[in-house]
This record gives C-alpha cells, structure tokens and sequence, in this order.
C-alpha cells in the first residue's frame, strides 16, 4: 500500500509542476529580458524535479514488481512469484500503464537534458519551447494519473499473480521496448525546437539547426535499434520465419523513423536551396505526432495486432491528445508558409545537383510513409469510403512490391549523391565509370549465374555501383577529416536492400521425420537424433533434437515448444547463422505415429540483414558527434549573399 500511495503522489506532483511549467513559461513572455531570464531558470529546475519524479516513480513500480507486491493491479496482471527476476524487470513494461510511464520517463529525462545544455539568450525562443515540451509533458502525466494508473489497486486478491505473457519472455523483447521508447522520447525535441522555432519567429538562429540535427539523428539511432531488436524477436520467438510481419505495430513504428530522416535530409539541403527550410518546418514535428499514433494503434483495439494491448481505457484521451498535438501542427504550418521566404543562392551545378537529388529523396521517402500509413490503416479506411463492399488491398504483395521499388530508388540516389561530392575533383569521369562498371558487372554476373528475379539482381547491382561511390567518399573523409556518419548509414541502406532482397529467395520445407531419418536442405544435412524434454519452474520443453552438417558444420539443434503451467504454449525456434545463410528450424507437433512435425528454412543473408540494421545505426550515432559546422549558419551565409547579390 504504501508503494503504490507514493508512486501515486509522485505521479501527481508531476502533472502539476509540469502545468506549472507550462503556464509560467508564457508568462515569461510577458517579463522584461533580466526578469524572463531569471523565470526561465526557476522554470527550467522544475522541469529538472518534474523528470527526478518520474523516474523515482519508475523505479517504485520496478520495486514493486520485484517484492511481488500483487496489491498494484498492474504486478498482478504481469508478473508471478516463480518468474525470474530478469523477466520481472521487464515485466515493468509489458503493460500499457508501465510502457506509458517508461516513455513519460525518458521523454522528461530528455527534455531536461535538452535544457540543461541550453543558454538563455533567445528569451522568446526558450519561454515558448518550455511551454510546449512541458505541455506535452502535462498531456502524458494526465493520462498516467487520471487514465492508465500503473500504481493503482487491484481490485481481487491476488495470491500468485497471472504471470507475464510467455511470448515476451525473450531477451530481445527485453531490450526493445526500452529502445523504442528512448526513440520515441528523443522526437519530442524537434517537435519542440520546430514549433518553438516558428512561432517564436526564429528561424534564422543557426544554434537551433545543430541541436535539431542532433536529436533527429539520436532518435533515428535508438529508434531504429528499436525496430531493430523487434523485428529479431519476431524472428527468434514467432516461429513462423520472418523478421517482418507487416504488422500494424511494426509498421507504426517505422512511420516516424521514415518522416525523421525526410527531416534530416532536408537540414542537409537547408545550405543548398531555401525551399528546405520550410520543408524542415512542415515535416519536423511530424516524427513525434506519428509516435503518439503508433502508441494510439497499441492502445485502441482499432486494428489487430499480436504486438497490441487491445482495447484500453485510454482511448479517447490519447485521441485527445493527438488532436491538440496536430492542431499545433497545423498552426505552424500556416505560419510557417507565411513567414518564411524562399531565397534560392546563386550556386553551381553541384549544389544544385545535390539539392534535387535530396529534395526526390526526401518526396520517396515521405511517399513510402504515406502508402504505408495508407495500407495499415486500410481495414478502418475502406469502410467509410467505401462501404460493405470495399476491395481488400493483398497488403503483403503490395508491401513487397513498394518496399522493393523504394529500396532501389533510395540506393540509386544515394549513389548519385556521393558521386555528386566529387564532380568538381580530377578524375571524376574515371570515378563515374569505375562505380557503374561495378554495377554492370555486378548485373552480367547474377543474370547469368542465379536464377533470382529481375527486381534483386537490379537492385544487387545499382547497390554495388552506389556503395562503390560512396566508400570512395567514405575514404576521401577519413583522409581529410571530414563527416563520415551519412557515409557509414548510406553503405547500412545498401546493405539492407540486398540483404532484404535476396533473403527473399528462402527455400523451406515441411517434413515428417522418423528417429534416425535424415533431409536434404540445400547442402546440408538434417537427422532427426532424438527426442528431447525438459521441466522446471513450472515450464516442459519438448522437441526434437537434429544433428546439422555440412559446410564444414556438424552441430545439435532442439527445435522445442515451450509448455507452461497455465497451458500457454510458445515455439522455441533453433538457428544456426551461418556467413551466407541461416539454417532456421521450428518444430510443431508429433503426429499419431510418433513422427515429428519440422519445418525447416534455408534463409540466405540474414547476417548480413542484421549487421546492416547496425550499420545504419552506428552511422546514425557517429553522426551525431561528428564536428561539423551547423547547416543552419551555411543556411545565413548563402542566404545573406543572395540579399546582398
């Protein structure tokens, strides 16, 4: 009881020093400069206790999940005596009340962080950002006091607790919540920053570009770990062989990392065309607005999701919430179209050149976002448009069939840029004709060696051209000094594409094995050696245990299905990842005559998949602390020489 009473207390201390924060910080609009300054610090330390709060909030609810203290209701619907104490943590999140207060954490944790590395010099600046992140702030803590209420009581005893889902009990399940949710929280501050940008009427302070880069690029980093570590759950735990499900969830999740490198891009072009400046104010605060919706599709039972909560109370308040946060939105819009003037500087071809291939970069991926959203939401859409007899779209082929195209013309610009770097250098011609002979190359070899679709061997090879360019500007960077962090996350996208496409060309098998009986898959050799139980804590493994060879490989694999005490059943797949291919195994069933049920997936560059995932995330993090100037200053320079020319 009196965990639960103090987690509540504190939750209620946040909402109101986060209204207070609020409030007070449009009344520092209204102060002289020496006065605001000084309110705006004041203001600033309760944002400080309001995050100190949250977090101490966070780790109450964590305690109270490992004294298994059933009286919260939330510790009695996630967790058990018997579930191991690393399951316990992450049962603090398996919920909707705890995942909302674990991203209510992060995104104060950041935000304070954001203004502890802040000055006070643009009073009106700071006084309107400070009201818009600590009102966003207000909206999450409203919903954790008023809606969701992680720490509130539970309504029956509870002796043992129901036990936490055994589908999550997966270390990278563990991990990928907190991951996501870091990236989520990091998109508060473009959001803020953007919105605080215009309708302060700052857009030409060149601090505010350096610091919106930077969170855009921390919240792609963390995000895409995120999507990164789901998408390996789904491949390890599901048992069904993908890493992608074109879940509605999944494809949540990837709007707002999409929409913040369209972002992202458009900083970059700010130095080469003034049009992306305003770009960077309509589509800035998007990434956020589409992380509130994704939480909205987990949170409303609007559409079927194995990753969803279901139906939740906090339905009408989150759609709520969005609504004021798009209103918002669309106020900085039509100020943003009325205040900022579209200079174009007199540059050469090559800025040019560079400012048209970002600016198609950034239409496709905005595109890509857009027909996903469209696709995911199709089942709610059609209906109202199209009453009892709307077509069903064939999602996953229209998914594939986009996601290829996009994937290739993302891979074909980006090769097209790095090659742009180098036009004005000697042997550019030389350099052009080595990188599209890698990829003629490239195409003549798969067309007449594999029997792979047209669409991989295509996107094989402008992949190889494009990579070609751009370590080439890879190197030239690591030789002068120069950024390398776009360079590193551009070769992770070429990665990703082949590794997408050729891990299409799966081959599987369904079988029936006898003890001793032993397939063919592909060059190796699979042997049904025994039959394999094991029990503990309430859990029976039963499955078939194989003997893998070839390729220089003889190993054990169990295949098994997990059996817990409340009957829950969950499929343990068995991999073995090799250089070039995975060998992927699931086990399903034994039939009447004591043959086992297994299919068995040869899956040719999922190493590759996961180790580009990295790649774009490693990049992403290099960029972020890479010395280079803010594009926001190149921005007044080419702008200052065109009023002056």
């Amino acid at each position: 009881m009196g965990v639960s009473f103090l987690g509540r207390g504190l939750l209620g201390v946040v909402f109101l020093l986060c209204s207070f924060a609020a409030c007070f910080g449009l009344v520092a609009l209204k102060l002289q400069t020496a006065a605001a300054r000084k309110a705006l610090l004041w203001v600033r330390q309760v944002i400080f206790v309001a995050s100190g709060c949250c977090v101490f909030a966070l780790v109450l609810l964590a305690i109270a999940f490992l004294r298994d203290d059933f009286s919260i209701a939330t510790v009695g619907q996630y967790s058990s005596r018997e579930l191991p104490v690393f399951y316990k943590l992450s049962a603090v999140w398996a919920g909707s009340a705890g995942s909302l207060l674990l991203w209510s954490a992060f995104m104060l944790v950041l935000f304070a962080v954001w203004l502890a590395g802040r000055g006070t010099d643009e009073i009106r600046f700071e006084a309107v950002a400070l009201s818009i992140g600590a009102g966003v702030c207000v909206g999450f803590s409203v919903l954790l006091v008023f809606v969701e209420k992680p720490f509130a009581s539970s309504v029956v005893a509870i002796a043992d607790g129901a036990g936490l889902n055994p589908l999550l009990q997966n270390f990278w399940n563990v991990i990928h919540p907190p991951l996501l949710f870091v990236g989520y929280s990091a998109f508060l501050i473009p959001f803020v920053i953007v919105l605080a940008w215009v309708f302060a009427g700052a857009m030409r302070s060149a601090g505010f570009y350096k610091q919106l880069r930077r969170w855009l690029l921390f919240g792609i980093c963390f995000l895409g770990l995120g999507i990164a570590t789901g998408a390996r759950w789904s491949y390890v735990e599901l048992g069904w062989g993908g890493y992608w499900a074109w879940d509605p969830v999944e494809n949540a999740s990837l709007l707002p990392w999409l929409f913040a490198v369209a972002v992202l891009h458009s900083l970059v072009g700010i130095p080469l065309a003034g049009k992306f400046k305003l770009w960077t104010a309509v589509v800035g605060p998007v990434p956020f607005i589409l992380c509130l919706v994704a939480t909205f599709i987990t949170r409303s039972g609007v559409l079927a999701s194995v990753h969803a909560f279901g139906y939740s109370v906090i339905f009408t308040a989150l759609l709520v919430f969005i609504g004021v946060c798009l209103l918002l939105w669309g106020i900085c819009i039509v100020r943003a179209v009325r205040t900022i003037k579209i200079n174009y500087p007199q540059s050469g071809a090559v800025g040019l050149k560079k400012s048209e291939l970002l600016f198609w970069a950034n239409v496709i991926l905005i595109s890509a976002a857009i027909a996903i959203g469209a696709g995911t939401f199709w089942p709610v859409i059609s209906p109202v448009f199209m009453g009892s007899g709307s077509v069903l779209v064939p999602t996953r082929l229209f998914y594939d069939r986009l996601i290829s195209v996009v994937g290739i013309v993302l891979a074909f610009l980006v090769g097209l840029s790095a090659l742009a770097d180098f036009q004005r250098r000697k042997g550019f011609l030389v350099y052009v004709l080595v990188c599209c002979a890698a990829g003629v190359i490239c195409f003549g070899l798969l067309f007449s060696l594999t029997e792979m679709a047209m669409l991989i061997k295509l996107a094989c090879a402008i992949c190889l051209g494009s990579g070609t360019a751009i370590v080439g500007r890879l190197v030239l960077g690591l030789k002068s000094g120069g950024r390398i962090g776009g360079s590193i996350a551009h070769l992770g996208l070429l990665a990703l594409v082949i590794s997408v496409g050729i891990s299409s060309t799966e081959r599987s098998t369904q079988v029936l094995l006898n003890r001793g009986q032993e397939v063919r898959l592909g060059e190796y050799t699979v042997i049904y050696d025994s039959f394999k139980q094991k029990s503990s804590d309430g859990l029976r493994q039963v499955g078939p245990e194989v003997i893998l060879a070839g390729k220089g490989v003889q190993k054990r694999l169990w295949p098994h299905n997990n059996i817990y005490s409340n009957g829950q059943r969950t499929s343990e797949v068995a991999v073995h990842t090799g250089l070039l291919e995975d060998v992927y195994l699931s086990f399903d069933s034994v039939s009447w005559d004591g043959r086992v049920a297994v299919e068995m997936r040869l899956k040719p560059f999922m190493l590759w998949l996961w180790f580009a995932l990295l790649l774009i995330a490693a990049g992403s993090a290099w960029a972020i602390f890479e010395d280079r100037s803010s594009p926001g200053r190149k921005a007044e320079i080419v702008e200052d020489q065109h009023k002056s020319g």
